[in-house]
């Protein structure tokens, strides 16, 4: 049993490498009450709604409106903007809220720890919406009670950013469960 349990982690197929699609920022569709993008690429360059938006620093947010020629991106700064992230090492699971400013506010805060400034933030893959791992900024400090983020992001420069597709999500296949090649499954006649 222990010998088929490893031979199934060698079949192990991490899926397809992730694609880019490179843009260009044509507008600033925020206000006081919104903080977003429109990209030059939509459909026709194979955007669709949820694809992570980064630069080359950091995550910028993500699609949430794709027409044929452009798109709208969601910024994390967003005040409707949640995205859960890991903080520091070992991690410690927050949510970042955005809340129409440059530094958006770590919230929810698993467990009772002591947060550092200059803290690496990560987005923690919960959730579904983007994958683990991607940089999202440091810990900035306390103000007021609140803990801000220092993003990567330079949002007053924002012009260039990546849209990132890392392909559809695959259920895992089950090899361990699966008969032999040389058994043919099981027909029913009518």
């Amino acid at each position: 049993t222990e010998n088929q349990s490893l031979k199934g982690l060698l079949r192990f197929d991490p899926g397809p490498k992730a694609r880019f699609i490179s843009a260009r920022a044509i507008a600033d569709v925020g206000g006081a009450f919104a903080r977003a993008i429109l990209l030059n690429v939509g459909e026709s360059k194979g955007v669709r709604v949820g694809l992570p938006v980064m630069t080359g620093e950091g995550l910028v947010g993500r699609v949430v409106h794709v027409g044929a020629r452009t798109s709208r991106v969601l910024l994390l700064t967003d005040i409707n903007a949640r995205t859960p992230v890991v903080i520091g090492d070992p991690p410690v699971r927050a949510i970042l809220a955005g809340d129409n400013r440059d530094n958006p506010t770590l919230k929810f805060i698993d467990g009772d720890v002591v947060l550092e400034a200059g803290a690496l933030i990560v987005t923690s893959g919960h959730g579904g919406v983007f994958p683990p791992g991607l940089p999202v900024g440091v810990i900035a400090g306390e103000v007021e009670g609140r803990i801000l983020a220092q993003t990567f992001v330079d949002w007053r420069n924002l012009a260039y950013v990546r849209l990132v597709d890392f392909g559809p999500a695959e259920q895992p296949i089950d090899t361990l469960n699966q008969p032999p090649a040389s058994q043919s499954p099981i027909s029913v006649q009518p």
